[in-house]
């Protein structure tokens, strides 16, 4: 089995634990490609989809009895009959890329070239491909990155490990005691520094070549996988410009033919990135030391108005709509209470009590939202500039909560030193900060400046 590279897997641990972690939705693809089929002392796993589900039984019942295979120098490319079988569209894709995934060993670079041929067959074909092909195209390659940089084809983020244990052995531990029915898969030779950086960069290539193609429709959970395999690779500056056309690319029709487009509409909700997939991407830029990069990742995700507005519907609807009924509310506490009770006229005992609970709906409220809206425990570095709107500080925290991210991976470690930054990165970091109605290193909040 090849080495493992400490820089490299350190690297990708840091960066994808987040995304890796969040919503079981999100990482179906990841854990379930490698079954060869229901194992009778094993309890049923959840299945990530309904097609892929299908998937999984159909090539089990093609494939009852028939012996583990290596993969050879020219193994069975995951569109190989595309193009031979235009009727049969990209079905093809699924039911190969499922089967090269239940090898043993594999040898990598028949892998990588096979892997360059299904990106291609992909992006020439004149029909719109669906999302489980594109996703067990992506999930391969996230299997073969992992080869590359752990020589196996699990990552850290996957497996239990224990203290003092390698990889390797983590691995074999969870398939002994059960915790996993799938397979493992090592390459069948060494592999060298020269091909794993070739090998990687040809990788990203093809992952960004696939996600550009306009018949590509890019969902969440294609997204989500191909910024893991960006992240895993240490290629992050394949990312922004894939961000960008989530919201903004052009969705093809499906069945029509030739392809024809509609434009979306790229304020909307759905077409935000995800925080955890923004926090990956941000964190591998940090890792790389590239201000500009990490400037474009911000720029596509957190500050995007789709990012917003998803962040007002999903946590500020429900209070919003909470508020406005209670004026209604409090007119029909307001009515009963002044039919019945005989000290005053109606209408004056009606409108008396409406202005009492008025007043108290709207200090508690503005009191409420004063104090979520100038919470400030959780800055560091980067503050809010004086005159900037309540409602802007509380939408765009998370946008100030990277910049703050930013300042504390280029500036100096010991506080103590605080403010004493120099030099281009810094100075358009500060800039930048200013241009957003943000303060890098106010001074009266600084240690021993209070």
């Amino acid at each position: 089995m090849s080495k493992i590279i400490p820089r490299r897997a350190g690297f990708v641990c840091r960066s994808c634990q987040k995304t890796l972690a969040s919503k079981p939705q999100q990482n179906r693809y990841l854990s379930s490609f490698l079954s060869s089929g229901p194992q009778p002392h094993h309890p049923p796993r959840p299945q990530g989809s309904a097609v892929l589900s299908s998937l999984r039984r159909n090539y089990a019942a093609k494939s009852a009895g028939a012996s583990r295979r290596i993969v050879s120098s020219q193994p069975t490319t995951i569109t190989e009959n595309v193009e031979a079988e235009e009727e049969d569209g990209v079905e093809g894709v699924e039911e190969n890329a499922t089967e090269l995934l239940k090898f043993d060993t594999l040898s990598p670079p028949a892998v990588l070239k096979s892997i360059q041929k299904d990106v291609a067959n992909i992006t020439s074909s004149t029909r719109v491909p669906s999302e489980s092909t594109i996703s067990i195209l992506l999930d391969l390659m996230f299997q073969f990155s992992n080869i590359l940089v752990f020589g196996i084809n699990k990552g850290p983020s996957e497996v239990e490990t224990k203290e003092g244990e390698d990889l390797a052995d983590s691995v074999l531990r969870d398939l002994a005691e059960g915790k996993s029915d799938e397979k493992v898969f090592i390459p069948d030779r060494e592999i060298s520094q020269t091909f794993r950086d070739k090998a990687a960069n040809t990788v990203a290539e093809l992952a960004w070549t696939l996600m550009r193609d306009p018949k590509i429709f890019i969902t969440e959970d294609l997204l989500n996988i191909y910024t893991r395999v960006q992240c895993l690779l240490g290629k992050p500056e394949y990312l922004p410009e894939i961000f960008n056309l989530y919201a903004t690319k052009k969705v093809p029709i499906a069945n029509s033919s030739p392809v024809r487009y509609s434009e979306p509409w790229s304020k909307m909700p759905r077409y935000a990135v995800p925080l955890q997939i923004a926090e990956s991407a941000l964190e591998a830029a940090i890792l790389k030391k590239n201000l500009s990069l990490a400037l474009a990742v911000i720029d596509t995700t957190v500050a995007t108005p789709a990012f917003r507005n998803k962040k007002i519907l999903l946590r500020a609807s429900l209070p919003i709509a909470g508020v406005s009924a209670l004026p209604v509310l409090a007119y029909g506490a307001a009515s009963w209470m002044a039919a019945n009770q005989n000290t005053m006229d109606y209408e004056m005992s009606k409108w008396t009590a409406m202005a009492c609970a008025a007043a108290y709906i709207g200090t508690l409220s503005t009191i409420g939202f004063v104090a979520i809206t100038t919470s400030n425990d959780q800055m560091e570095r980067v503050v809010w500039r004086p005159g900037t709107s309540l409602n802007s500080r509380w939408i765009r925290e998370e946008e100030r909560e990277f910049f703050d991210r930013l300042a504390l991976a280029w500036g100096f470690q010991n506080k103590s030193r605080w403010g004493e930054e120099q030099g281009l990165d810094w100075q358009v970091l500060r800039d930048e900060c200013g241009a957003r109605s943000m303060v890098l290193d106010k001074t009266d909040l600084m240690e021993g400046m209070q």
